[in-house]
């Protein structure tokens, strides 16, 4: 619906209108949740107004209340109490942002699937507005549980970024900045903020890039070099910086993005950010040569090397919270030259998709953990030139993901991309040992040439949204597809097959034949029809491929609504191990969600604000429930007891 001059004033005056009886009764419902908030912000802005409270006076704090600055856990009675109508006129103003409708989700046209609607919202949208359109501009990757912020803005901007922080500051609001609603958290969003979406920030057209024509070296030193940058908005996706340095820099460059292609680029540039490439160009911190950033008093600055560098040290690894982050600048790395191999490789490929399988009994076990650990971070000194050299033309090339379990039905091997072709990848594996007929499967290896780095990073998120345990990764918190994949590529339906959503056989959905094990696989029409069309949905910032889709999900599958809310206990870090203890976790059976050796681990612990450095294994751990819940406690365990002398503070997650 539009709302007109009339609704929305109607709707002020019933803010400040409002009492504190009634709503302090119990509600049921979301929406009558959040009027009642609303209301409760107002009486309270009406009550203290006019009751002479002495400014700095301590408040009593109400449950689930905030106003203006804290004081440990009580509120400090200042001029800015939280003014609902404030914030209102001062966001809406006289450009009716209540009235504008963007789009946030985008399918295909011209299909005959149900399923491909638009999602339109608000570009400013209330709860007591229009609840379905506030619920929609509030969506999540299902992770973290719900959350109910006072308003929500789409900003287009960084003007209307500095407007927004404000218009929320001046009436007593703390303000919520989310890329693209991935935090495990649900910091994007949280209760009683504003939220400052920042997705419609990322405009491609309005990228800019360069090259580098000088020689501008990289963190493993040798040939290794910054061919150039992207400057983007901070809205950005993985999949959207994949695409557009595809387009850009096809021949050589390298801009690190995560495995999952609707994870937004801030919060992973800010927290850490780990990828299949990051052996070879460090962590997304690494990566980031500035910020753009609106300061809590609206003030836009630079943070760089040179400019504001204290801001520029707490952002890499300190996370997005010292102001709301509006573009970034990104180094773009240089691909390693072939190795020199004695045959030479026949192969020009430079990405190469491996998969390794390991036998699972206990000795050979043990062996592979031990060498595959010693492969990825030799046992020499980071700050050594010996160590770097080493790396370099190794284990940096390599990056990914694996499982670790000695269990049935299981699996003990990695899978990544390794930056080289077929003939390099499997001559690198073989000095390691990790080819030895001893402890590996060669009947159950993969290794699949490709031309480009976006070809191969893109074939593996294929590959893994298509083989999750689930086989709903594409209708999930990953991407929002429908269940006919190949309809949301706009490809013919036979580059799918069919599979089942949760177990549920009376539901099937159609994906991209991106599975070797699949006899549907053609390697030739991954390359040269779905690897295009999904390349093709990336580019797009407001695609069904660039927004996670655990709300779509649930439309799907009505059944599965009550799990479209999830909360995970997270990933542990750690280091080196020692090999029985390696063994014992892989008795326990746990998932790697990425190898962070190489690069990272060169660069000296406190150059960033990131202090995981020598921890380069990111263990996940998966749902919330009993068993997963019961394999932390049991993990971490294992690390407290048997690899830190009993001391629970050195477990990193």
């Amino acid at each position: 619906m539009n709302l007109s001059s009339i609704a929305i004033a109607a709707f002020l005056s019933s803010l400040s209108s409002a009492t504190a009886d009634t709503v302090l009764g119990e509600r049921s419902t979301s929406e009558d949740r959040g009027i009642a908030a609303l209301k409760l912000r107002g009486a309270q802005e009406k009550t203290a107004a006019g009751s002479g409270i002495e400014k700095g006076r301590q408040l009593k704090k109400k449950q689930k209340d905030a106003c203006g600055p804290e004081t440990e856990n009580s509120c400090v009675a200042t001029t800015n109490v939280r003014s609902p109508s404030t914030l209102v006129s001062c966001l809406n103003g006289t450009s009716s942002f209540m009235d504008t409708n963007v789009t946030i989700i985008e399918y295909p046209e011209g299909t005959t699937n149900p399923f491909h609607v638009n999602r339109e919202v608000y570009k400013l949208t209330f709860p007591q507005v229009d609840i379905t359109k506030f619920t929609d501009a509030n969506f999540n990757a299902g992770i973290g549980g719900p959350r109910f912020p006072a308003g929500i803005f789409y900003a287009e901007s960084q003007e209307e970024v500095i407007m927004a922080v404000n218009c929320a500051r001046d009436a007593g609001y703390k303000v919520s900045p989310r890329g693209r609603g991935h935090s495990f958290q649900g910091l994007g969003s949280m209760d009683g903020y504003l939220v400052i979406d920042l997705s419609l920030m990322c405009v491609p057209d309005n990228f800019t890039n360069t090259t580098q024509n000088d020689d501008h070296p990289w963190l493993l030193g040798g040939e290794q070099k910054v061919i150039g940058t992207i400057k983007s908005g901070s809205g950005c996706t993985n999949a959207v910086m994949l695409a557009y340095t595809a387009k850009h820099f096809p021949d050589d460059g390298i801009y690190l993005v995560g495995s999952c292609p609707s994870v937004g680029i801030t919060g992973y540039a800010t927290g850490g950010g780990q990828g299949d490439t990051t052996p070879w160009v460090g962590l997304g911190i690494d990566d980031v040569l500035s910020y753009d950033i609106v300061l809590y008093d609206g003030t836009p600055v630079t943070a760089s090397e040179t400019e504001h560098s204290d801001l520029y040290w707490a952002l890499r690894g300190g996370g997005s919270g010292f102001g709301v982050i509006t573009s970034l600048t990104t180094a773009v790395v240089n691909t390693p030259k072939p190795l020199e191999l004695e045959p030479s490789s026949s192969s020009s490929s430079r990405f190469t998709y491996v998969a390794q399988l390991y036998k699972q009994t206990q000795n050979e076990a043990k062996k592979f953990l031990e060498r595959f650990q010693d492969f990825l971070v030799p046992n020499l000194p980071f700050d050594s030139k010996k160590y770097k050299d080493k790396i370099r033309n190794s284990s940096a090339r390599f990056g990914g993901d694996g499982e670790f379990s000695t269990k049935e039905n299981e699996n003990l091997g990695f899978t990544g991309i390794f930056l080289g072709s077929k003939d390099e990848a499997i001559s690198t594996f073989e000095k390691a040992g990790l080819r030895d007929p001893e402890i590996f499967k060669e009947s159950e290896s993969v290794e699949i040439e490709f031309s480009s780095y976006a070809d191969v990073q893109l074939f593996k998120i294929c590959l893994q949204l298509t083989t999750s345990p689930t086989s709903s990764f594409w209708q999930s918190e990953w991407v929002s597809a429908t269940n006919n994949v190949c309809e949301d590529l706009g490809i013919d339906p036979k580059y799918c097959h069919k599979t089942f959503v949760y177990g549920q056989n009376d539901w099937e959905a159609y994906v991209p034949n991106c599975d070797p094990n699949q006899a549907s696989f053609n390697l030739e029409d991954v390359k040269n029809v779905i690897l295009p069309a999904i390349k093709a949905a990336s580019i797009k910032p407001q695609s069904w491929f660039n927004r996670p889709g655990s709300q779509r999900r649930a439309q799907l599958v009505p059944e599965l609504a009550p799990f479209t809310e999830q909360s995970l206990p997270g990933g542990l870090l750690f280091g080196r191990l020692d090999p029985d203890v390696l063994l014992d976790l892989a008795n326990v059976g746990v998932d790697i969600f990425h190898f962070a050796h190489g690069a990272p681990t060169v660069v000296a612990r406190d150059e960033t604000g990131y202090s995981n450095r020598e921890e380069y294994i990111l263990l996940s751990l998966g749902g919330a429930g009993v068993d997963e819940m019961e394999k932390y406690e049991e993990v971490a365990s294992i690390l407290i007891n048997k690899a830190y002398g009993g001391d629970s503070t050195k477990l990193r997650g």
